[in-house]
């Protein structure tokens, strides 16, 4: 129930479209041609991302995504009751959509963040046929409550995953600024520095579950910290630390396209060569777009290629690189070259399958693949026990795979489905430590150049897989494999 005489922060969402809406207000809505700087009505500020459509109706700031019926609005009231979050959600949705009926499925608190206080997120159970995501955020600033409801489809949701991370990122409290290090140099680590990040790790495994972790830091030319924290598996004594192989995920797309750019730096293509030329065998949806593609664009996620991954995920049983890449046929672009970041696990190894075609071209794509890793990248740096290989990632000292059970809690996982990643394996299927990863990442710091002082690949090659190709959300842009981040947090 509403608590009397309290006035509140509310974000408004509604199933019509703007330009609907606002017929009866007599209000038109305002379509956004680039990323804008706004403020709420109570001077909170934000980003409107560009396409969208924007419009105040009193207290209310509502934006909906170009494709129409997806919406993210912004509603703000004075309060001076700090332990209302619940009566303000409740006063929300009696604004929002009355008659709604999603029950409510979990409230999580959130930490305090960029000057908001006492924060929440609440979760609410659609339908799988509605095919759509809701979704509060609530917190309070400058003795004001601002209540988020995201009501989007799926699809549209993903699509516009990085815009919405952008109005979310940027959403500051009124004379509110995120906090630079630009020009701040970072605190030594030493050793009393050291203890209370290994005892931050250690209380946040107890807090959330996980068994075991492993941490490597590196400062100063040095590697200041290399171990692990807990056990390899739920129930067993075996520790882990830092020569512990775990699957690195996602990590694999930034030492594919280092991959790539030796093959760059030995003059075998460059990232402007059109990838069809070089991988016959590519194919995508739309013929124009597959001849537009370059090198550059199978990892820059810029192409408006779908996510689309449930075929690799769900249909991997004798499923072969060729095979997984035949699916991309079957895909059609949904945006412009640069519009927005659309994250695309097919495109990512479709780029680690071409250098591997390049540097062995009689090899099968994934033999061809894991050779050109291993010969360019893990020998090169001494990563000695980084591997694609999952029979030989399952010996000896490996982390076992564990996610959450129905309740919540830290379980063993079914390890086989770790192996729909196989046929896709440059998009995320390399074990490795933290040793060894510690090496790669002293090498990116090195600028290309070994510890020892030797040149592992000229600069201008490594730098620019790091070039932004398109905005992920606030303050972080992609490149190719890797992201960059502002100097900010």
């Amino acid at each position: 129930m509403r608590a009397p005489n309290l006035p509140i922060t509310v974000v408004v969402a509604i199933h019509v479209s703007l330009s609907s809406a606002c017929a009866a207000a007599a209000v038109a809505p305002e379509r956004i041609a680039a990323d804008t700087p706004r403020t709420t009505v109570a001077g909170n500020t934000f980003v409107a991302p560009a396409g969208w459509s924007l419009v105040v109706r009193g207290p209310a700031t509502i934006l909906e995504a170009p494709e129409g019926g997806s919406f993210i609005a912004l509603v703000d009231v004075a309060v001076t009751d700090a332990a209302a979050a619940d009566a303000a959600v409740a006063a929300a949705w009696a604004a929002y959509q009355p008659e709604a009926k999603w029950p409510l499925k979990v409230t999580t608190p959130v930490a305090d963040k960029d000057g908001w206080t006492d924060r929440k997120s609440y979760s609410y159970q659609t339908s799988p046929n509605e095919k759509r995501d809701v979704g509060v955020d609530v917190r309070r600033a400058n003795d004001t409550w601002t209540v988020a409801i995201y009501d989007m489809a799926q699809a549209i949701g993903e699509k516009r995953g990085a815009q919405v991370g952008l109005i979310y990122g940027k959403l500051l409290p009124k004379g509110r600024s995120r906090e630079s290090f630009a020009g701040k140099k970072a605190n030594k680590l030493d050793d009393s520095r050291l203890a209370e990040l290994k005892k931050f790790v250690e209380t946040s495994m107890k807090l959330t579950g996980v068994p075991g972790v492993s941490l490597g830091l590196y400062q100063d030319g040095r590697v200041v910290l290399a171990e692990g924290f807990g056990v390899r598996e739920l129930g067993k004594p075996a520790k882990v630390d830092a020569d512990t192989r775990y699957m690195i995920a996602s990590n694999t797309k930034a030492m594919a396209t280092l991959m790539l750019a030796k093959l760059v730096d030995g003059k075998k293509f460059d990232w402007d060569t059109p990838a069809v030329t070089v991988l016959t065998s590519f194919k995508l949806g739309d013929a124009d777009v597959t001849s537009e593609v370059l090198i550059k664009h199978l990892i820059c996620a810029c192409t408006g290629m779908p996510r689309q991954d449930l075929e690799w995920l769900l249909e991997f049983d004798g499923v072969t690189p060729d095979k997984a890449m035949a699916v991309l046929a079957t895909m059609q672009p949904t945006s412009k070259f640069g519009e927005l970041f659309q994250y695309s696990n097919p495109m990512a190894a479709a780029a680690g399958f071409l250098g591997g075609r390049v540097a062995f071209p009689n090899l099968e794509l994934g033999a061809g693949y894991d050779k050109a890793m291993q010969a360019l990248v893990f020998d090169p740096l001494g990563m000695k026990v980084t591997t694609h290989d999952f029979v030989k990632a399952q010996e000896g000292n490996v982390a076992t795979a564990h996610a959450p059970d129905i309740d919540g809690k830290p379980a063993l996982a079914e390890a086989r489905t770790n192996l729909s990643i196989v046929p896709v394996r440059p998009a995320g299927g390399a074990w490795s430590s933290v040793n060894d990863v510690m090496k790669y990442v002293v090498m990116e710091l090195g600028e290309g150049k070994l510890p020892d002082g030797k040149s592992y690949i000229s600069k201008d090659a490594l730098f620019a897989r790091r070039a932004p190709q398109v905005i992920v959300g606030t303050d972080i842009t992609y490149g190719m494999g890797p992201s960059s981040s502002a100097t900010r947090r």
